[in-house]
């Protein structure tokens, strides 16, 4: 039931799935600079993953609410 709840909600959240992509590959990043011996917070890292998520939930729903407002205007 939870990837029924996660499928549905990538599908109405349109940046929801760039977002992912971006914590992904920030995570990677932070992975290769700790192999070359940089130390990156976690604190920091849990922010950075958090900023991003929420913005693209954040946009996305900013977004359907004007679409629905120009619907629902016409």
């Amino acid at each position: 039931s939870l990837y029924t709840i996660l499928s549905k909600a990538a599908s109405d959240l349109k940046y929801l799935e760039p977002a992912v992509g971006i914590v992904i590959g920030f995570i990677g990043g932070k992975m290769i600079a700790e192999y070359f011996g940089a130390e990156i917070p976690t604190e920091a890292a849990l922010g950075v993953v958090a900023v991003f998520l929420s913005g693209g939930v954040g946009l996305s729903l900013i977004e359907k609410n004007k679409e629905e407002e120009v619907n629902g205007e016409n």
